[in-house]
């Protein structure tokens, strides 16, 4: 089920991560990939998308960093976010997607700054996994009350 995200990840991929956590890969790359919105991750940006999978996947917290880690070495070499938001799209359901896309905004909105480029990024996040505008706004909504929470 998995085959085109190892493809696109790369071979190495095959012996670190197993198929039961390409999902969570896939989720660390579209993190990465609102973190980079600006130019620049992080060290916080890097620690929430970790906190975030361990949320999401319910990983411990060191496989999660592993994940975090590994995304972040190949985030460079990805040109798209469609092999990521296609093996999210196969693994997760409605309700785990919408959860992923809080997940976007907490972290977009980590440094009390929203960028346009971070919120660009998740909007086409949202897109890609056939969210409604209406799950975009809730999403942020609920992101921001965590926030003052």
């Amino acid at each position: 089920m998995f085959e085109r995200l190892k493809t696109a990840l790369g071979n190495r991929f095959d012996a670190e991560i197993p198929n039961e956590q390409m999902a969570a890969t896939a989720a660390a790359m579209l993190l990465l990939e609102v973190a980079w919105a600006d130019h620049d991750i992080l060290p916080a940006e890097l620690e929430r998308t970790k906190y975030a999978l361990v949320e999401l996947f319910s990983l411990s917290e060191a496989r999660a960093a592993e994940i975090v880690a590994t995304a972040q070495r190949d985030h460079a070499n990805s040109v798209s976010m469609y092999p990521f938001t296609k093996a999210t799209n196969e693994a997760l359901g409605y309700e785990e997607k919408v959860a992923l896309l809080v997940c976007c905004w907490r972290l977009a909105l980590a440094d009390a700054q929203l960028d346009r480029h971070e919120e660009r990024a998740i909007r086409q996040i949202a897109d890609l996994l056939f969210l409604s505008h209406e799950d975009f706004i809730a999403a942020k909504l609920t992101a921001k009350a965590s926030q003052s929470a």
